[in-house]
């Protein structure tokens, strides 16, 4: 038996699962932000619209102008 594969097991074993430490990784607060990001977009645009809700409803094409 290789002495590293011990070695290498009781190391990996000290770290604890990566969900467990993930908080600590920069490439998940990256996607957390990114993910914040979107969402924020998402909702501030209405569905990505672009245009607000109530001004599609006030002025659609076939309707009367007064």
């Amino acid at each position: 038996m290789s002495n590293h594969s011990h070695h290498t097991e009781q190391h990996a074993g000290n770290l604890g699962p990566y969900w467990k430490r993930a908080h600590r990784d920069w490439r998940f607060w990256v996607g957390v932000l990114f993910m914040s990001v979107a969402l924020i977009v998402y909702v501030m645009t209405v569905d990505l619209s672009m245009t607000p809700r109530m001004a599609r409803a006030q002025s659609s094409p076939g309707a009367p102008s007064q």
